[in-house]
């Protein structure tokens, strides 16, 4: 996928007036072109990407705006939805926890935040297979945390989708990347609780993993519970 970027930035300038979109989201988008971006192979191969934007309350958001400028909502559910626009580019927000961090009472962040940059591959063919697998060898030559979600036959459940499998990388002091793999299944009866892994640097203690609620004991890393 080719960012375009006129067309992005013009998208986020508009919404940067309700205080939507996070200070540093155009100078993320503005390092994804570049040519030595670590992961522009699999970027290339992308259908679409997203970035998934922590705000206090999805009730508030500027819904007929963001209609009115070619936004489709998908999954929209209570404290979570998903704008997808004609460029590619798609937009997430959130007022639910969405990852284990969250989860254990362990974010600490001001909003609007962009909890993370998502790469959407959804060619399941023998080569874009590959290209995909070939993140954890990018990101350990690089020194960066990574963690598998899915995989194996097990699919991946979230926000009332389901991909194939997926991988997280966790650069310091940066938005988080997710690369998901597999076609986009959508289901109105299951939410799935998926959460996004914790960055792997903060150690954090498998108890203070939850599902979907209440927090309970539960092993940090499972991939394809569906709880709720």
């Amino acid at each position: 996928m080719k960012i375009n970027l006129q067309t992005a930035n013009s998208l986020l300038d508009h919404f940067d007036c309700y205080d939507i979109i996070p200070e540093s989201t155009q100078e993320q988008l503005t390092r994804l072109t570049a040519d030595n971006f670590l992961f522009k192979e699999q970027l290339d191969l992308a259908e679409s990407i997203h970035l998934h934007i922590k705000v206090p309350d999805t009730e508030k958001l500027p819904h007929r705006d963001l209609l009115d400028h070619d936004g489709i909502p998908q999954n929209e559910k209570e404290g979570y939805i998903k704008y997808a626009f004609p460029s590619g580019l798609n937009l997430i927000f959130s007022s639910i926890p969405v990852s284990q961090e969250e989860k254990a009472g362990l974010s600490l962040f001001n909003y609007p935040h962009l909890d993370h940059i998502g790469i959407d591959i959804r060619k399941e063919d023998a080569e874009s297979y590959e290209v995909f697998n070939r993140i954890p060898s990018l990101a350990d030559n690089n020194n960066l945390p990574h963690k598998r979600q899915g995989g194996d036959g097990k699919n991946v459940y979230c926000c009332h989708v389901q991909v194939n499998e997926k991988y997280w990388v966790y650069p310091k002091g940066r938005p988080h990347f997710e690369f998901a793999f597999g076609p986009l299944i959508v289901s109105e009866d299951v939410f799935g609780c998926d959460l996004r892994p914790a960055d792997p640097s903060l150690l954090m203690p498998e108890e203070k993993v939850a599902c979907c609620g209440e927090p309970v004991n539960q092993v940090v890393g499972e991939a394809s519970v569906k709880c709720c």
